[in-house]
């Protein structure tokens, strides 16, 4: 149970996913209408929406850049909107990082 300002989300699973690759494939996305692209990440709009309602992705299983910032920005604003809040992420100005 996660309770925020704007509301409580409950939920059976949470799931937790690294690395660099969407690894989706297992998921059957489809049976639940979400839609990925060919690479299998989730398509996502500004606001971490899929293309069905209620069901929100960030991070690294989503077609936005793979960086833990965008990640870590991308999941507070997942969790705002799934509670009833409106907040969309900005990428048009993004540092870059390489790690070794």
């Amino acid at each position: 149970v996660l309770t925020t300002g704007h509301g409580e989300v409950r939920a059976d699973k949470l799931l937790v996913a690294t690395g660099r690759t969407p690894n989706t494939r297992s998921l059957a996305l489809d049976a639940a209408g979400v839609t990925v692209n060919a690479q299998g990440a989730i398509v996502i709009d500004k606001g971490m929406r899929t293309s069905t309602p209620h069901i929100y992705a960030a991070g690294d299983c989503t077609d936005q850049p793979q960086f833990v910032y965008v990640a870590a920005a991308a999941g507070t604003r997942a969790a705002i909107n799934m509670t009833g809040g409106d907040a969309a992420i900005n990428l048009t100005a993004m540092p870059a990082v390489v790690f070794t």
